[in-house]
């Protein structure tokens, strides 16, 4: 047997680092990157709006605010509740952070399909004429017909029936989602917002996950993409910090109960950006985040009092495709939750941005954040 010479070891221990250490890291071990700060100025971006615009929603009940372009944070303020190391509660943005996310990563892996019928993965409905149409897609983009747990204007435990016990988790909300929460329209004919619809889309990627080495989709996020990413997991926690038990499944909520520092919401936001590349890793495949981040083709959203100019449904992401929101490109696209938490991200701009809080307006929620965080941005952007 030939003797290993100094030169082939070398050759050897080189040729593992280059074949296999990639691959690891597209796995699940952190990616070295660090924030990088940097003069507005040098970015595109003009000091005098970006200091109007921090002056605005400091004026507005926001906690904090995190600007990044070309890779480089403008501008990171915090009120004295926040810091750069809290989290802050991100309420309906779970549904881009925990719902997106986790969809498009079953999608990248191919365990589950968009167009799949939900029933695949919800043997209840399998013999059930009123759900037996909804698909993926629909569960994604609030389209699937499924009553909405909250009442406009009233609090969460105070409509009674089956929405306030989704909302106690009594016994649990995903139960409550798949046998009580009643159909109001038929599959893809119409748009409703509905938190129980977004329970079944966490259903339906935990019963596909049962073919893969993870379980639940807490375990999913952190291995693939979170720790990859970098996010300490002491930077979000998701699901309320709950797992329920329910059909042998371990499910994790996704239409709220998420906690994020800014800096966290904004990695999975410069993922998205990059097109699911992170510092040489291939952690999403490009087509899939695309997908995910354009129109989905359903039904427009209610843009009545209340809400404003709402973006399309992506899946599980706001886009802006049809330009509702006029001063943003078109290939914006978005998180959002209750109190206005937001991430947007905007390709074009080579632009992701953070803004945690209490509401801006009240009396319109996508109005509120047009008015207070986008189109002031948009001020801000040079070029």
């Amino acid at each position: 047997m030939p003797r290993l010479t100094p030169i082939y070891l070398t050759i050897l221990i080189q040729s593992f680092i280059v074949l296999f250490i990639p691959s690891i890291y597209g796995s699940n071990m952190p990616l070295s990157f660090e924030w990088q700060f940097s003069k507005p100025e040098e970015q595109g971006i003009s000091s005098s709006p970006l200091d109007a615009l921090v002056e605005i929603l400091r004026s507005h009940a926001t906690d904090g605010v995190l600007i990044i372009r070309h890779d480089r944070v403008v501008r990171e303020w915090y009120s004295e509740k926040l810091g750069p190391n809290q989290k802050h509660g991100t309420a309906s943005l779970a549904k881009a952070l925990v719902g997106g996310l986790s969809l498009v990563l079953a999608l990248n892996d191919g365990l589950i399909q968009i167009d799949d019928p939900a029933s695949s993965y919800v043997p209840a409905w399998k013999d059930d004429p009123t759900r037996a149409g909804i698909t993926i897609r629909h569960l994604a983009t609030h389209s699937s017909g499924i009553e909405d747990a909250e009442v406009q204007g009233m609090g969460h435990f105070e409509s009674g029936g089956w929405k306030t016990r989704f909302w106690k988790q009594d016994p649990d909300p995903f139960t409550i989602a798949r046998d009580w929460a009643p159909m109001k329209f038929k599959p893809g004919t119409a748009f409703e917002y509905s938190n129980p619809g977004m329970a079944m889309l966490s259903y339906a990627i935990t019963s596909a996950l049962q073919k893969s080495q993870y379980k639940d989709v807490r375990t999913y996020l952190r291995e693939r993409i979170m720790r990859p990413i970098g996010v300490p997991d002491a930077e979000w926690s998701i699901g309320y910090g709950n797992t329920f038990s329910v059909d042998g499944l371990d499910l994790v909520a996704n239409w709220g109960g998420g906690a994020y520092t800014a800096r966290a919401a904004a990695r999975v936001g410069r993922l998205m950006l990059r097109q699911g590349e992170w510092e040489g890793a291939r952690l999403l495949d490009a087509e899939w985040v695309k997908k995910v981040t354009s129109d989905a083709g359903t039904p427009e959203p209610f843009r009545g009092a209340g809400e404003g100019p709402c973006p399309k449904a992506g899946l599980a992401w706001w886009v802006n495709a049809d330009g509702i929101l006029s001063r943003l490109p078109r290939d914006a696209f978005m998180g959002a939750g209750a109190g206005n938490q937001v991430l947007i991200v905007v390709p074009s701009l080579d632009l992701v941005a953070v803004r945690f809080g209490g509401n801006l307006d009240p009396a319109s929620f996508w109005g509120g954040l047009e008015t207070y965080f986008f189109n002031p941005l948009m001020d801000a952007v040079q070029n």
